[in-house]
């Protein structure tokens, strides 16, 4: 923010003037406002009244509307923060750039290829802006600006330089050519967030089109997150699009995605993934976490006896870099809660000899996989915990304190409180601390 108040060349000086009066000497915030005012000339004390001395940032809800008759635009624009018992302490004054975009034409001359020829329309079409600056200040302000014809997209704040969150109140059509033409991706985000909250078909339509026109990977995986938030079932084709993707970050978003619907089907459009594996450990471990949590749900009945054994070939199988994948298979194990025959393969992972990323991660999931246990699995897992909870290696340790900590059952917090009165490491102690809290808040009476 600081670097826009400024321009580079002034912003850069005054960091060179930062360093170079305070080196070798203790500093506070006071003495960069003093290095950029003796830089610069400029005093950002309001910047950092509102940003730093205060804290937090302005949270906008923006409303668009379009009066033909005498060719308006309205913006209404709402800061929704919370309010500080009544005062105007939590509003923020700042002066914003709002641009009105015409959307001329696409240009994708020497582009060959056909997927490459979409992307490269979304970010090379010629868009002609029209921008206004204006000072928001209050709860809430509308402002009017004469335009000559209606814009095909509204850009708040241009280029994104405030921090802060928008959420965008516009009609489907103007969401629609933010998404597809709006140059800076951020803003791009906002309209495939704004567009789910719109839901409907038309809105799966557009978003499902943009994951396969968009040219960035973060925007794409933010569209395929956001789209599993539709409760249709066309959703699903966009997210199988996201599946396939050239980037392994999307991909792995798809798969996060797909594992929040919990259906049959999406258990079957992610298995390929886990017997065949990916370029990515990431996106394979995502899948078989997935594979796990669908499995392990009220919504979907797979075979059971199918998931485990493709799980436990995994295990045997697919040792790899800091066992991501082998972690993930346990991850899987311990979202299948009611399982007897998960708890068994977890616990084998619990014990010595087995490499310490994965055992780490099986001793953590103990406690994950103990809330759906019977009682008698629960005296087994709890036995097992104060074997481990004996460990000297702090990670260990660590793990421990935070299985338990997820355990429902009042017998976890008297190895807790063992192992906080015992380790000599006193973040081990803090953490086995919180995790009794956390105990105490969610234990509940023993089954019968």
């Amino acid at each position: 923010m600081i670097r826009a108040e400024l321009g580079e060349e002034l912003f850069w000086n005054a960091i060179a003037t930062f360093v170079n009066d305070n080196a070798h000497k203790t500093v506070e915030t006071v003495d960069l406002l003093r290095a950029i005012e003796k830089a610069s000339g400029r005093n950002l004390l309001f910047l950092f009244d509102q940003y730093v001395f205060r804290g937090g940032h302005p949270d906008y809800k923006v409303a668009y509307s379009w009066d033909n008759d005498s060719n308006l635009a309205k913006l209404t624009v709402t800061q929704t923060q919370a309010k500080d018992n009544g005062s105007r302490n939590d509003l923020f004054d700042l002066k914003v750039a709002i641009a009105f975009g015409y959307v001329e034409q696409s240009a994708t001359d020497g582009v060959t290829d056909e997927t490459d020829k979409d992307r490269a329309s979304v970010s090379s079409a010629d868009i002609r802006c029209q921008t206004f600056t204006v000072r928001i200040h209050d709860r809430e302000q509308s402002f009017y600006f004469p335009l000559e014809k209606k814009p095909d997209l509204i850009s708040f704040d241009v280029g994104n330089h405030i921090l802060k969150t928008v959420t965008l109140e516009y009609p489907v059509p103007e969401l629609k050519a933010q998404l597809q033409h709006d140059p800076d991706p951020l803003s791009r985000i906002v309209a495939a967030e704004a567009l789910v909250k719109k839901g409907g078909l038309e809105a799966v339509k557009v978003l499902s089109e943009a994951l396969q026109q968009e040219p960035f990977w973060g925007v794409r995986a933010e569209i395929v997150k956001n789209l599993a938030n539709i409760k249709l079932d066309q959703v699903f084709d966009g997210l199988i699009v996201g599946l396939n993707d050239e980037d392994a970050r999307v991909r792995r978003s798809a798969i996060e995605a797909l594992a929040q619907i919990k259906t049959a089907r999406s258990y079957e459009s992610i298995q390929p993934v886990v017997e065949k594996g990916d370029a990515s450990y990431y996106v394979e471990a995502a899948a078989i976490r997935a594979l796990g949590s669908i499995a392990g749900s009220n919504l979907v009945d797979p075979e059971e006896t199918e998931t485990l054994a493709l799980l436990k070939s995994v295990l045997q199988e697919r040792q790899g870099w800091n066992e991501v994948v082998r972690s993930g298979a346990i991850a899987a194990l311990s979202q299948m809660k009611t399982s007897e025959a998960a708890l068994n393969l977890i616990l084998e992972y619990t014990t010595v000899g087995i490499p310490q990323p994965l055992r780490l991660s099986a001793i953590h999931a103990l406690g994950t996989i103990s809330t759906g246990q019977t009682n008698v699995n629960l005296e087994r897992i709890l036995s097992r915990f104060k074997e481990l909870s004996r460990e000297s290696f702090f990670l260990t340790q660590v793990s421990v304190a935070n299985g338990l900590g997820q355990m429902e059952t009042a017998k976890a917090i008297a190895i807790l409180q063992s192992l906080a009165d015992q380790t000599p490491d006193g973040r081990v102690r803090r953490i086995a601390e919180e995790a009794i809290q956390r105990v105490q808040k969610t234990s509940v009476p023993t089954k019968p």
